[in-house]
């Protein structure tokens, strides 16, 4: 699980020059926090796949925000990567003389059939292996690495503020 804090000397100097109120606050609270989501979420989906070496929209279809929830200790929210085997055929995978190529991986001895990459275990005809990409733990070391919580909390003040302003006018 990822953590990222946000001190509330910063939120209360913002909130003491606006003076909104409760329900208002909470209102812009909620909308800062689904954007600073979104926020993370591009930061992420650049970062791991430049780690993994596959195509964004690999990493992005693999992602979701799941909730938003008012907790006793502050605000929390959840988001959702998936991290199983890519298959080689997403990565637009071509058949060669010598067998396949998907991205910067060749594999020679490979074909494609029935939408996927094959490769033959034996001598004989069968058995076939599919043929992935194993990505979990460049992810998980990536994401515990937390390279994306750079900037994220004044990120945070810049839209919180920016927020309060359109809610207060």
């Amino acid at each position: 699980m990822i953590s990222l804090d946000i001190r509330a000397q910063g939120i209360d100097a913002i909130v003491a020059e606006l003076e909104p109120t409760e329900k208002q606050f909470n209102a812009v609270l909620s909308r800062t926090l689904n954007k600073m989501a979104k926020w993370v979420q591009t930061r992420t989906a650049k970062g791991l796949s430049a780690e993994l070496q596959v195509m964004q929209k690999i990493v992005r279809r693999r992602m979701r925000k799941t909730t938003i929830k008012k907790t006793n200790t502050g605000w929390s929210l959840n988001l959702w990567y998936g991290l199983n085997d890519i298959s080689l055929i997403h990565l637009n995978a071509r058949e060669t003389k010598r067998g396949v190529t998907a991205g910067k991986y060749k594999l020679d001895g490979a074909f494609i059939a029935k939408g996927q990459v094959f490769k033959r275990v034996g001598k004989g005809r069968l058995p076939l292996e599919k043929q992935v990409i194993e990505i979990k733990e460049k992810a998980e070391t990536y994401l515990s690495g937390q390279a994306f919580s750079y900037g994220y909390q004044e990120q945070f003040f810049k839209v919180l503020e920016h927020e309060l302003k359109w809610q207060m006018r």
